[in-house]
This record gives C-alpha cells, sequence and structure tokens, in this order.
C-alpha cells in the first residue's frame, strides 16, 4: 500500500499535477513508514524460510517450472549434463522461458541446481531479466502516450 502511495506521488508529478517539492514532502512520512516495515522483513524472511523439502524436493516428478512442465528430476539430470545455473538450463529444459519468465520456478531451480552442484544458492545465481520484464498487451503498449 505505501508503494502505492509513493507511485501515486510520483504520477501526480509526472503528470503536472504537483511539483517536485511538494511530492517529497509528501512521500518523506510515506518512506519512513515504509523503512520500518521493511526492517522488520528479515526477520520475517528467517522466520518462514521455506524447508528443504520445499525448495529442493526427495521426487523427481514434482513439477519445477509449471509454465513449461518442467519436472525436479529433468532439472536434475540438465544440471548433471553441464548446465551451471538456471540461465543455461533453459537451453536444456525451457525451464523459466514461460509467461512468467522464471518469477515462480527461478528460487527452486536454483536451489536444485545448488544442491546438485554442491554450491551456495548465492553462487548460482538467478535467471537473468529479459525483455519485457513482465509481459503486457499490444493494446496496452499502444496506449502508452510518449513524452
Amino acid at each position: 500500500m505505501l508503494t502505492g502511495r509513493l507511485a501515486a506521488l510520483d504520477a501526480a508529478m509526472w503528470l503536472g499535477h504537483i511539483g517536485v517539492a511538494e511530492r517529497d514532502r509528501r512521500a518523506a512520512p510515506i518512506r519512513t513508514s515504509l523503512d520500518r516495515e521493511r526492517a522488520f522483513r528479515p526477520f520475517l524472511d528467517r522466520l518462514y524460510r521455506p524447508s528443504r523439502s520445499v525448495m529442493v524436493p526427495a521426487e523427481d516428478e514434482v513439477i519445477a517450472c509449471r509454465c513449461e512442465e518442467v519436472s525436479v528430476g529433468r532439472v536434475r539430470r540438465a544440471m548433471r549434463l553441464g548446465a551451471q545455473g538456471p540461465n543455461q538450463l533453459k537451453a536444456f529444459t525451457r525451464c523459466g522461458m514461460g509467461p512468467c519468465q522464471g518469477r515462480i520456478c527461478g528460487p527452486v531451480v536454483a536451489a536444485i541446481a545448488a544442491d546438485v552442484l554442491g554450491k551456495p544458492i548465492a553462487e548460482i545465481g538467478p535467471y537473468r531479466p529479459r525483455a519485457p520484464f513482465k509481459p503486457i498487451t499490444v493494446g496496452a503498449l499502444a496506449d502508452l502516450e510518449t513524452p
């Protein structure tokens, strides 16, 4: 909700309804509240971290990538055949190439890759984003006004 308010203020400024100073003045208390809420996030992330069985399912039949219907077993096989991470995995399995572009399967795929390769997830890395970063319809694109 707070980020939405910041976006609304920014939109109002870009549309010429308020100036930069007014936007910044109104945004200051919202940013303070947002910082306070975000400070609690690391605690929640640790408290509700998904278990290993969720991130690295033992069963090969479990679907890792719903968009392309790629199973955990196919991900493991591809990693053993030479894929070094999520981006190379696309060439082996199409995992992460569906409509969500890896936003759903990315964390699970990275965890499985880390497990197979015996590396920390941080070394594996995420999918590289590719345009469009979030799919939009041609109609929405056509309705955009150019400055």
